[in-house]
């Protein structure tokens, strides 16, 4: 995580090591604004602005927005979120998302990390860096520009076959000769590529969330727990790690969510929607927990404890909203000048009362 530089105002997310490695660096910002109108002038370009139902001046004001909140060297750091930009340009956050969207289709942009919600700990470097409540953070992009068509497209033969682009022309008399003398080869036998790499390691933090959720903690008698997780057929007790990955493959992030706050929200849905827990009375328990995790919890929604905290940031700007407008009256009535106010009214109460003798001393008015 870093602080962005002072362009977005907010905590952004940081490109992993490498993560700019494939992308096309821009020589600079006219230049790849250039090319963009260049490649919507084109009938592709053109027919994929059809489909995502974006007006060719509205790509251009997001564009135009994206490179001035870009790195002036390099195109990258873009981390503003689309609602900034929509309340900047005066157009809807989902006009800026398609916007968006069709830039990275023409090739002219990159995400480099998806935004997400805050860790505990990323929003309190967020609160050191700002002073602000901050949540979420937006995706971090780059501007590049599209790679030319890459050589290694064509399908090459494979090792025994004829180039059919060969220098020999078909009907010649060598070619022929050669046809018909040279034995023909066996078909080449593909060989079993492995692995060059092993899959990632599992977080420690990821195994202790799993570990909790099946044994809980002896310090916390509260704490709900799930113990028939690991039961697996014939009575076979399955290992941790394939909690592990049920819970990675289902989006929980274990900074983000504790084990009574998962429990708590699963048998919610199932009271909502009136569906039995079973528990541990599944012939499969660790499958059906990944099934109640897909109905239960989106990943990309708050969890129980950062709706709370939402609701109170959102209390807070309140009150400090009202705050802010109890100090200005009252800054209003201090500015204003009681003694002039109070020589205006007597001028007006002076005014009403000649009125009101001139109307009983006018002709024709009775006694």
């Amino acid at each position: 995580m870093r602080p962005s530089g002072d362009r977005s105002g907010s905590w952004s997310l940081r490109a992993p090591e490498g993560a700019y490695g494939a992308v096309v660096a821009w020589t600079s910002g006219a230049a790849w604004f250039d090319a963009l109108m260049d490649s919507l002038a084109t009938p592709a370009g053109e027919e994929r602005r059809r489909e995502a139902h974006v007006a060719a001046g509205t790509l251009l004001r997001v564009a135009r927005a994206d490179w001035l909140s870009a790195d002036a060297h390099n195109g990258r750091g873009v981390a503003t979120a689309h609602e900034t930009v929509a309340l900047a340009l005066g157009m809807s956050a989902k006009t800026v998302q398609r916007a968006r969207g069709l830039m990275e289709a023409l090739g002219f942009a990159v995400t480099i990390v998806e935004g997400r919600y805050l860790t505990t700990a990323e929003r309190e470097a967020a609160r050191a860096a700002h002073g602000g409540t901050q949540i979420r953070a937006a995706s971090l992009r780059a501007l590049t520009l599209p790679k030319p068509a890459a050589v290694e497209d064509v399908q090459l033969p494979r090792r025994g076959e004829a180039l059919k682009t060969s220098l020999v022309k078909e009907n010649s008399p060598t070619r022929a000769s050669a046809r018909t003398t040279a034995a023909p080869r066996p078909p080449a036998r593909r060989k079993r590529v492995r692995p060059t790499s092993e899959p990632a390691p599992r977080s420690i933090a990821l195994q202790r969330f799993a570990a909790r959720l099946v044994d809980g903690e002896r310090r916390d008698v509260s704490e709900r727990r799930m113990p028939w997780l690991l039961d697996g057929r014939h009575g076979h007790r399955q290992h941790i790690g394939a909690l592990c990955d049920v819970l990675a493959g289902a989006g929980v992030d274990p900074t983000r969510w504790t084990p009574n706050e998962l429990v708590r929200t699963i048998d919610k849905w199932h009271q909502d929607h009136a569906r039995p827990t079973l528990a541990g009375g599944s012939r499969d328990p660790l499958r059906y927990f990944a099934w109640q995790l897909r109905q239960a919890i989106d990943p990309a929604a708050p969890t129980p404890s950062e709706e709370i905290e939402i609701r109170r940031a959102q209390r807070d700007a309140e009150r400090a909203r009202r705050d802010a407008e109890r100090e200005a009256e009252r800054a209003r009535i201090e500015a204003i000048d009681h003694d002039e106010v109070a020589r205006v009214i007597a001028q007006m109460r002076a005014d009403m009362e000649a009125e009101r003798r001139s109307r009983r001393h006018r002709p024709g008015r009775r006694s």
